[in-house]
């Protein structure tokens, strides 16, 4: 009676499942109706020798199948693949033989198989006495597992390409009828944030040379930061070039620092300045994206090219003035916080107010307005105005008309000046004696009455 050979130190280490769950790459081919000679074993009759081992062989890396043409024990390769018959004499059960040949725990030997087989990598041929497991290839898996999604995936590509293919036919006769100043697409208001939203994802995906960004408010929130990252960053991989512009305030802001950083790598460059004229987003210098005033979640598109060249030309102006970002306030936007602080006290405007245009915390802006009374030495904010309006005058004041001391006291000098004969308005003119209205039933004044002044003068 033959031997069962003893456990294969590569299938072994394969089906361990603490090694790697899997128990297909290394099962024993079907050596056919007869199993194979023990290797070293005498032809003829006569007792049984004792079963030898093979020799040591070094480690298999994982999921190797064996050599062509020859199984694990030296016979003959199955034609469909390589597998386990159960040992002669016993009727065990796929899973059961297959632990007794490889010298593993059937639990172990069990879950290594299901996991084979849910990944299609395991088949199971036959039933009863005659079942083994069987190798499936890797393509075969993969068409099983894989080929019904991406055929899925692909049917859906399609549909989506013939959607845009048709949407995309109708922009010549859209263009066609902007041209010729039919529609007012020049100026359109999108009220549904949503619709908001696609139009600048559509138009980012074709934009193609530059955008300009202007974000007043101090920081800006996380959620917005995270949509609007991937985006930028894939514009500014196809070689777009991306300007922003914030307010000095959001140097502070652990989002807008990060999402800086990031966009600043790809290429993106950010500016700070301390008051910015309102939020704008443009796109090729074609496309423009304002906010609406009374409702927070629609937004003004602009197509009239003189417009948007307009805005850019703003754009342009602020830029010059900004400073690049960095995380920490710089001396010069410093300068700039504390100028515009100083401005809007001097105009007698509320904490508010100053707070919302420079884009910070009332609690922030009242700390800058205290340094500055403190600075100034003012008692109260009526003061420190005054006292700023009076630093801020010229320091010489305008050239002026000089006194009339300084001017020809008399006509004749004047013309004596100027040479010539004196035009006709420029003679002197005799005295007149002004008339009054005085009633009849009183007697005429007299010249004493009228003008005491002039008679006494005219005595002496």
């Amino acid at each position: 009676m033959c031997g069962v050979p003893g456990p294969d130190p590569a299938a072994a280490a394969y089906l361990d499942p603490d090694a790697a769950h899997g128990a297909a790459a290394h099962l024993d081919p079907a050596p056919g109706p007869f199993p194979a000679p023990t290797p070293g074993a005498a032809a003829g009759p006569g007792p049984d020798p004792p079963p030898l081992r093979p020799p040591a062989r070094p480690p298999v890396p994982a999921r190797t199948p064996p050599r062509r043409g020859a199984g694990a024990g030296g016979g003959p390769r199955s034609d469909r693949g390589p597998a386990l018959h159960p040992p002669a004499g016993g009727r065990p059960q796929p899973t059961t033989a297959l632990a007794a040949a490889l010298g593993l725990a059937e639990e172990h030997t069990e879950h290594a198989a299901a996991e084979l087989a849910r990944h299609r990598l395991l088949a199971r041929d036959g039933d009863g006495t005659r079942a083994r497991w069987r190798a499936v290839s890797p393509y075969t898996a993969a068409a099983e597992l894989v080929g019904p999604e991406e055929n899925r995936l692909r049917r859906r590509l399609e549909t989506l390409e013939r959607t845009r293919a048709r949407l995309s036919s109708l922009i010549p006769l859209y263009e066609e009828t902007y041209r010729r100043g039919a529609d007012s697409g020049a100026v359109e208001v999108v009220e549904s944030r949503d619709r908001v939203m696609l139009l600048i994802a559509d138009t980012a995906a074709r934009c193609t040379e530059e955008v300009l960004t202007v974000q007043p408010g101090g920081g800006r929130p996380p959620g917005y930061l995270e949509r609007a990252l991937p985006r930028d960053l894939e514009m500014l991989g196809r070689g777009v070039r991306l300007h922003t512009l914030y307010q000095h305030t959001a140097r502070y802001s652990p989002g807008t620092q990060e999402y800086v950083q990031a966009v600043g790598a790809a290429g993106a460059e950010v500016r700070t300045l301390g008051e910015l004229f309102g939020k704008m987003l443009v796109f090729d210098r074609a496309t423009a994206f304002l906010p609406v005033w009374d409702n927070p979640d629609a937004a003004v598109v602009l197509r009239e090219p003189s417009a948007v060249a307009f805005l850019c030309s703003v754009f342009a102006n602020a830029w010059s003035l900004a400073e690049p970002f960095s995380a920490s306030y710089t001396p010069a936007a410093s300068a700039q916080l504390q100028d515009a602080i100083a401005a809007r006290l001097a105009d007698g405007a509320k904490d508010e107010l100053i707070a919302r245009r420079l884009g910070m915390s009332l609690r922030t802006c009242r700390r800058h307005i205290a340094e500055l009374m403190d600075e100034l030495g003012a008692e109260s904010r009526f003061q420190a105005g005054y006292l700023l309006a009076l630093r801020s005058a010229p320091a010489t004041p305008p050239a002026t008309r000089p006194p009339p001391a300084h001017r020809p006291a008399h006509r004749a000098a004047r013309r004596a000046a100027r040479g010539g004969t004196p035009p006709r308005h420029d003679r002197p003119r005799p005295l007149r004696t002004p008339r009054y209205r005085i009633p009849n039933t009183h007697p005429p004044p007299t010249v004493q009455e009228l003008m005491p002044h002039q008679a006494a003068d005219r005595h002496r």
